[in-house]
């Protein structure tokens, strides 16, 4: 699909979706380009357009160059942001004169929240579309960050039992004990914090080819000459994708301790059962040598014509069980 957008009536707006206002276009939007669509833009704008492979291709000088007096820029977007499942895509911008051709295979909200916002009034520059379109996408990732960083804290307080103070005691204590015989699924946070984990890797990746695009953009800033507005917003943009990567590599932190105290959390209960075991065993075993003593078929047993001789042996196993039980507890080993 192709879309031009046009400064009319000192306003910016859409103006078609081929290629029949080619000429007055400011922005030449193109998602998921057909091999059709591919060669008529490239024999419209004389340009090489990049393919989607060649667009995820992970070498600096295949996403930041100069070709044929344009300048194609590839980052990484994030769509579908809403959940853990976020999709890392290229965009390329293409800056040629005092057009921009964008090429993508996503739909971000972030794009079409710009496209709305820019309809509502005053006009546009290639070079101020592409600070937009930045300055969009960029928020996105920081909304991802946040509502991650919130979901840690929850998983955070799942992991440790952290509740919130409650004002009446007896609803606190009774909510304890609720809480402490509920058992927690290890598994089912082991897998959340793969999916944190997996989605902060995304994040990382774009904030990367960001901050390589705004100092490639910076750059070509000098011989485009498109007003100290625009470097003004590239230096914020860069500033704010360094306070983004910060904060990543907190979160990557985090979600690394919460692995380490989730695996914990694991050894402790396993050692508990365990204990619990060679504990049983322990205390089962003093009378179990004392039924295996008078469970002998020798002739001369005495205790076996007393009277009381049963339920002595009864005693005696009883005896030698409760003896190690109050042992162990007494040593605070139960």
């Amino acid at each position: 699909m192709i879309r031009t957008f046009t400064n009319s009536e000192h306003r910016f707006v859409l103006s078609g979706e081929t290629l029949e206002h080619l000429d007055t276009a400011v922005w030449v939007d193109i998602l998921r380009p057909s091999k059709d669509e591919e060669t008529a833009i490239e024999r419209a704008l004389g340009i090489d357009v990049p393919t989607i492979e060649e667009m995820s291709e992970i070498e600096v000088s295949s996403r930041l160059y100069t070709e044929e007096g344009a300048t194609f820029m590839t980052t990484m977007m994030l769509s579908h942001t809403d959940g853990d499942n976020v999709l890392l895509s290229p965009i390329t911008f293409i800056l040629k004169g005092e057009q921009l051709i964008t090429v993508r295979y996503a739909e971000p909200r972030s794009i079409d929240a710009f496209i709305a916002r820019c309809q509502k009034g005053a006009t546009y520059t290639a070079d101020g579309v592409v600070a937009g379109l930045l300055d969009g996408l960029i928020e996105r990732i920081g909304d991802v960050l946040e509502r991650t960083g919130h979901e840690l804290d929850a998983l955070s307080d799942n992991i440790f039992a952290i509740k919130a103070p409650l004002v009446d005691g007896a609803v606190a204590e009774k909510v304890s004990k609720r809480n402490k015989a509920r058992p927690r699924n290890y598994q089912s946070v082991l897998e959340q914090i793969g999916r944190k984990g997996d989605l902060l890797s995304k994040v990382r990746e774009s904030l990367i080819s960001f901050q390589r695009l705004l100092a490639f953009g910076t750059e070509i800033a000098v011989s485009r000459k498109p007003g100290k507005e625009y470097e003004g917003r590239l230096r914020t943009l860069t500033r704010d994708v360094q306070s983004l990567s910060d904060h990543t590599s907190f979160l990557t932190q985090k979600i690394n301790f919460l692995l380490d105290a989730t695996l914990g959390m694991i050894n402790i209960e396993q050692t508990g059962i365990i204990k619990i075991f060679s504990v049983a065993a322990v205390v089962f075993l003093p009378p179990t040598l004392i039924a295996s003593i008078y469970g002998m078929n020798f002739e001369v047993m005495p205790e076996l014509s007393w009277p009381v001789g049963y339920p002595l042996a009864l005693c005696l196993m009883v005896l030698s069980a409760v003896v190690p039980y109050q042992f162990f507890k007494w040593r605070g080993w139960l």
